[in-house]
């Protein structure tokens, strides 16, 4: 319980900084918090936010967070995510690279903790990303995440959003601790949004091609077809 009142304190006092600085910061509240096709609030809802600062230099830095919820065996019930990297245009071609490092914390389960490289390009709508830890989730193990999509935003504020990414590596490739499987897996999502001003709705699947004793069809680390909706306020 006390972890989900820091959660609550943290997220509004991150909008409250992003307000009164040079920053820009969100607050969200999501049914399902989706982490590469696997709930981590157990299908149930987050509270989310984020401080994040962008340089004309093209470097970027943010601290996210979210409440958690692994289970009553687990005193994990927050996610604060630390990041920083570079984004730049490639001339005029409209190609956009971006490098960067995510340092994962989950306070009450620090050997959870893990460190994440990226590296990417986008065009138009379309991106793709290649991620890498060499201790994913704290397991000793390293993880290789693709991930790609495709969004388009109308003049009328609604878009829509494809994205798909494959999970392997050491740690998907034998059981050593990951609650959620050891196999390499698929995960997938497509919806719809609509953004009003500084607020911005969206609804969408979820899932992934886990099948037979890798699927979890509800509850902790479920990762079945799943729908999902969340509400964003962008500050300022």
């Amino acid at each position: 319980m006390q972890y989900k009142v820091l959660v609550v304190a943290i997220m509004f006092s991150l909008v409250a900084t992003a307000a009164n600085a040079d920053l820009s910061g969100t607050i969200t509240i999501t049914s399902d918090y989706d982490y590469r096709g696997f709930t981590q609030s157990a299908e149930s809802f987050a509270l989310q936010g984020s401080v994040d600062y962008t340089h004309e230099n093209g470097f970027y830095a943010s601290v996210w967070g979210s409440s958690l919820d692994f289970g009553r065996g687990s005193d994990a019930d927050l996610e604060v995510d630390l990041v920083v990297g570079f984004s730049k245009d490639i001339g005029d071609s409209g190609i956009n690279w971006d490098i960067g490092f995510i340092e994962y914390l989950y306070p009450g389960v620090s050997g959870a903790n893990f460190g994440e490289l990226y590296g990417g390009f986008g065009v138009g709508g379309f991106s793709v990303k290649l991620s890498y830890s060499n201790d994913f989730a704290g397991l000793g193990n390293s993880a290789w995440y693709l991930d790609g999509g495709y969004s388009h935003e109308w003049d009328n504020g609604w878009s829509a959003l494809v994205y798909g990414g494959y999970s392997y590596g050491e740690a998907f490739s034998f059981r050593d601790g990951l609650a959620f499987g050891n196999t390499d897996y698929f995960n997938y999502g497509a919806g719809l949004g609509y953004n009003f001003k500084q607020l911005y709705v969206e609804a969408k699947i979820v899932g992934t091609n886990l099948s037979g004793s890798y699927e979890i069809d509800n509850g902790v680390f479920a990762n079945d077809l799943r729908v999902a909706f969340s509400a964003t306020l962008s500050i300022p």
